[in-house]
């Protein structure tokens, strides 16, 4: 039996022990929060990343996917391709996406003119979407005049729909002759461009192209890997979804690629600014240290 002295001392032994797991604890915690990693979890959380992620794929269902059977077969090809081109769908997934999306072709030779007004709205909708995540990001005001508004969308818009079709014939060329890997280059370095360009004209060149670049290529390697991820896994994915649920488990893998899609913009801009803030906090850095010492110097 110990005397009241030992229990006291254990106690107090159990107390410290305790005290210094929480003060350790709380200093990793600490330095995660400050590191690199920390700080673009915090900026990603600032702008909302996840719930502008689910909204953006909601536009992207409702929205783009008509937007793009219109556009594929206004240039002879078919969305479908385009859209397991950019996935990097295997055989079997392929063949229960285009049980599930069909060509598009009298969609678009039955297009009637409220039809393509409300294409073309849906369009101008989600390039103001993005256009209030890269103000958020970059601590940017929107051009107020809603006719600046309004261009700039509608020129974004048909950019968009050149880098379709752009991705649309790499698909169509590249796919015999080089793969997988081929595809992913080509469609890296279109995506590289076209962000890049996104970005500056969203916000109205108030970032300029130098500092629009990191954001743009960061960007395009997000999509890049998320093209990666998904041939590897979302593949298998949709086959077993498709036998267990039908078309709707098929629906439900599009979604979360659309989420994932999502979450890499945000990522591929935030990313971006950071990269800048970095490189403009060392340039202070060096100018500093080359900066003369009043004081060594002396004055006259």
């Amino acid at each position: 039996m110990s005397s009241p002295t030992e229990s006291v001392t254990a106690e107090a032994n159990n107390q410290g022990s305790a005290k210094g797991l929480r003060g350790r604890t709380t200093h990793v915690v600490e330095r995660v929060q400050s590191g690199t990693p920390g700080k673009l979890y915090g900026r990603l959380n600032a702008v909302d990343f996840m719930n502008s992620a689910f909204q953006l794929s909601a536009l992207f269902l409702l929205c783009l996917f008509p937007f793009l059977v219109i556009v594929s077969n206004a240039f002879g090809g078919d969305p479908r391709r385009v859209i397991i081109s950019r996935m990097g769908l295997n055989h079997q997934a392929a063949k229960d996406l285009d049980g599930l999306i069909s060509s598009g072709h009298q969609a678009f030779t039955t297009l009637s003119v409220f039809g393509a007004v409300f294409l073309a709205l849906a369009a101008i909708g989600i390039a103001a979407t993005l256009q209030t995540w890269y103000g958020k990001i970059y601590d940017q005001e929107l051009p107020t005049v809603w006719w600046k508004q309004l261009l700039i969308r509608a020129i974004w818009v048909v950019s968009m729909i050149v880098n379709v079709a752009v991705l649309a014939l790499v698909g169509l060329q590249t796919g015999p002759a080089g793969g997988r890997v081929l595809i992913f280059l080509c469609e890296f370095a279109i995506s590289t461009l076209f962000w890049w360009w996104s970005i500056y004209l969203l916000l109205a060149g108030q970032v300029g192209w130098r500092e629009a670049f990191p954001s743009g290529l960061a960007t395009a390697i997000c999509l890049t890997g998320l093209g990666v991820f998904s041939a590897l896994l979302f593949s298998n994915s949709i086959v077993s979804d498709e036998k267990s649920y039908g078309p709707v488990g098929v629906v439900m893998v599009l979604l979360s690629w659309c989420i994932g899609f999502g979450v890499v913009l945000h990522l591929g801009a935030v990313v971006g600014r950071m990269w800048n803030e970095r490189g403009a906090g060392s340039a202070l850095e060096n100018q500093g240290q080359m900066s003369p010492d009043p004081s060594a110097t002396g004055s006259p």
